[in-house]
């Protein structure tokens, strides 16, 4: 199955435990911002992400698509 991968920069730090229940998400902190790299597997699985971060609150300055990965 293919997934894609994406890069979400955002203003300010995420709140503690917000992402625990994802997948493959890492995030990694440089303050006064937060980057968050995750692999998907649909769009469906990237707005849950997205939805999550919009309801905290937390401003998101970028969101980018990285190189397409699989798993065989």
């Amino acid at each position: 199955m293919a997934k894609a991968a994406y890069e979400i920069r955002l203003l300010g730090e995420v709140p503690p435990g917000l992402l625990d229940d994802f997948d493959g998400v890492v995030v990694s902190v440089e303050p006064p911002r937060t980057t968050v790299r995750v692999d998907v597997a649909d769009e469906a699985a990237l707005q849950g992400i997205l939805d999550a971060i919009f309801r905290s609150g937390v401003v998101m300055e970028e969101l980018r698509r990285e190189h397409q990965t699989t798993d065989r």
